[in-house]
């Protein structure tokens, strides 16, 4: 055997052998997060019962859901049912539909509340089917205004959605030789 075959055949074991070695530290990585996994799927199970308890000790008592709620949004006049301000139980919209809610209405029975209409009909329609606008400025306003609500389901499907949004706009500009990009920075 030659010198440079034996040079070879040495780089080429040593490189096996380091390779060997971070298969190791690969699986022993894996093992842990795994762990870490099953952590934190225990924390979010025992997170969703204490909500559980919670609403059910908190004795929330709402208003029949048919009941109609008219609220004046930054001078905009927007009617609909205590059910679908309910969706999120510990919102804003949905203590005005309790026995003693926080604002008064006026003489007509009207809400007011000093906050953009023009976001407010999509947080309606929101509450109404579950639906988002493809816009991410909009997307960001709404965020903003279900901080403001305390509409914690929209917020989360907001922060599905621009998840999702990022993740689609980031691959599609790396493949076309970018960098990053997407919606809703304001988190």
């Amino acid at each position: 055997m030659s010198y440079a075959q034996g040079y070879k055949n040495t780089d080429i074991q040593r490189l096996w052998e380091r390779l060997d070695a971070e298969e190791r530290q690969l699986k022993l990585e894996k093992k842990k997060l795994r762990e870490i996994w099953v952590k934190i799927s225990k924390m979010h199970r025992k997170n969703e019962e204490a909500r559980s308890q919670f609403e059910k000790d908190s004795m929330l008592t709402f208003v029949p859901e048919e009941t109609q709620v008219m609220l004046n949004v930054g001078g905009q006049v927007f009617q609909t049912t205590a059910g679908v301000l309910c969706k999120d139980k510990f919102s804003i919209l949905a203590a005005l539909c309790t026995q003693s809610p926080p604002l008064e209405q006026d003489d007509e029975g009207v809400f007011f509340v000093e906050r953009d209409w023009w976001v407010f009909r999509y947080i309606l329609q929101f509450l109404r089917n579950d639906t988002l606008p493809r816009d991410s400025g909009l997307l960001e306003e709404m965020y903003t205004e279900a901080s403001f609500y305390r509409l914690n389901s929209l917020r989360r499907a907001i922060e599905v959605r621009c998840s999702t949004l990022t993740v689609k706009t980031t691959t599609q500009i790396e493949g076309a030789g970018g960098g990053g990009g997407g919606c809703c920075s304001q988190r």
